[in-house]
């Protein structure tokens, strides 16, 4: 890799910008640039900072900027927005959030990465990274482990109970053995409990059910990106109905009785869902009732040690 940043430094320019960023930090555009060549670029003038986050237009160009700054960085992840529609019928909802979930966990754990995302990417609204922090859960042979407590917990986390965990994101408990699957693993877990303790911890094939490895420990990131405390439930379902109430009156005294009556039968039905445990998909157009203090994702990077870049910033304002 020595090499291939070899190749910028003959160029003037770009010593320039390497002195700039050590000295001070602020914007710098850089014109000039195709294909490869951005990849390229961001590999060098980002060299230094343990985060680099590239910003694009579009998820087609988001999709061809990943797949080129995989061969300068081997920690390059794709964090894709959330597309309502879609996210909402499930029809890519699951892999949506693996990929972001996948996205988190790299920032979590790696010193180095660099994230490939669009606009609306950076645009979604999202819970506080320290909050999200709290639902990660760290298992080792030898913990204590109360198996009713620990399936309501995996519940909370966004995880669906089967018969068997044969697909991301589901989980399954038989006598004192739990399966999971999480959205940011290509095999599931097996632990095998005695008591109220973990005995045993491996992966395994969730076709042949035979074990892969033996683990040392896991590390259990959420089925969904907003994990909601019972408090945060109850104090965000007060505010809606009191939204709701105040919106139906506003209706009511404009005549329009069948839209109050549509909104009334979408919150009541969002409420029981919600009780019930099937809300998931549909809590991001509530959020900011049951979480006031939403961040973007860009605010889960450390400041200081990431650089973010903006592909075709025209084209991203257009897209704003």
């Amino acid at each position: 890799m020595k090499a291939i940043e070899e190749v910028l430094h003959g160029w003037a320019d770009y010593e320039k910008i390497r002195e700039f960023l050590k000295k001070e930090k602020g914007i710098i555009q850089i014109s000039g640039c195709v294909d490869a060549g951005k990849a390229h670029m961001v590999y060098g003038v980002g060299n230094g900072f343990g985060k680099k986050i590239i910003a694009t237009f579009s998820e087609q160009k988001a999709r061809e900027l990943y797949e080129d700054c995989r061969f300068f960085d081997g920690n390059t992840v794709y964090y894709p927005a959330k597309d309502i529609l879609f996210y909402q019928s499930d029809l890519r909802g699951n892999q949506l959030t693996k990929e972001r979930m996948n996205a988190m966990k790299v920032l979590l754990e790696e010193e180095q990465m660099t994230l490939v995302t669009t606009f609306d990417g950076l645009m979604n609204r999202l819970m506080p990274l320290e909050k999200l922090k709290q639902f990660i859960l760290r298992l080792a042979p030898g913990d204590e482990l109360i198996l009713t407590e620990f399936t309501k917990q995996l519940v909370a986390m966004g995880y669906e109970k089967n018969y068997q965990a044969e697909t991301m994101g589901e989980f399954s408990v038989r006598g004192g053995i739990i399966d999971i699957f999480p959205l940011t693993e290509e095999t599931p877990f097996r632990i095998e409990l005695w008591g109220d303790e973990v005995d045993s911890i491996r992966s395994f094939d969730p076709e042949s059910q035979r074990s892969v490895e033996q683990l040392e420990e896991v590390v259990l990131y959420p089925a969904t990106e907003i994990v909601l405390t019972p408090e945060q439930v109850e104090m965000g379902l007060e505010r809606i109905t009191k939204s709701e109430k105040s919106y139906e009156k506003t209706l009511r005294e404009q005549f329009q009785t069948e839209e109050a009556h549509r909104i009334r039968s979408i919150i009541e039905e969002f409420k029981e869902n919600l009780k019930d445990g099937m809300a998931t998909g549909s809590l991001d157009s509530y959020l900011t009732y049951f979480c006031q203090d939403t961040v973007s994702f860009a605010e889960y990077f450390p400041a200081e040690e990431t650089a973010v870049f903006l592909d075709e910033p025209i084209r991203l304002k257009e897209r704003g």
